[in-house]
């Protein structure tokens, strides 16, 4: 008999989220990597690597880095980042550990992504829906 994998389904979620920065009164775009695995003991942080070329933002996931409090908390290890000014089509592109790559095709306003094509088979789960907040 064969074993289970120990872990089906996506590895990560990707929120996509179009936000206004009432400090700099400013549209934004929040990019909130996370892992689907949930830790007990510490709330990681996810190290990745960002690039951005064109019309093209490649997350590249390094590892996991301790926490920066020494309280111990659980939930899923994370990355954030705003970016400024995206708007029209953009690729998304997610790295794993293990070289695995998956790629979106985004639309991004003001108010709303959009998911114009994605992968049939991927390890990232992209959200969009600015309803459905990242797991604590």
């Amino acid at each position: 008999m064969g074993r289970k994998p120990a872990h089906a389904g996506p590895e990560y979620r990707l929120f996509v989220t179009p936000r206004f920065d009432d400090r700099r009164h400013a549209a934004t775009t929040l990019f909130l990597l996370e892992t689907t695995k949930h830790f007990a003991s510490f709330r990681y942080e996810l190290s990745v690597d960002v690039a951005v070329a064109d019309r093209t933002l490649t997350f590249r996931v390094l590892g996991l880095k301790a926490p920066n409090l020494s309280l111990p908390a659980a939930g899923h290890a994370r990355y954030a980042r705003e970016f400024d000014g995206l708007r029209g089509t953009y690729e998304v592109t997610v790295e794993g550990l293990n070289g695995k790559s998956s790629s979106f095709s985004v639309s991004i306003s003001d108010k709303k992504v959009h998911i114009l094509q994605s992968p049939a088979r991927t390890f990232v789960d992209l959200i969009v829906d600015p309803n459905r907040r990242p797991a604590d």
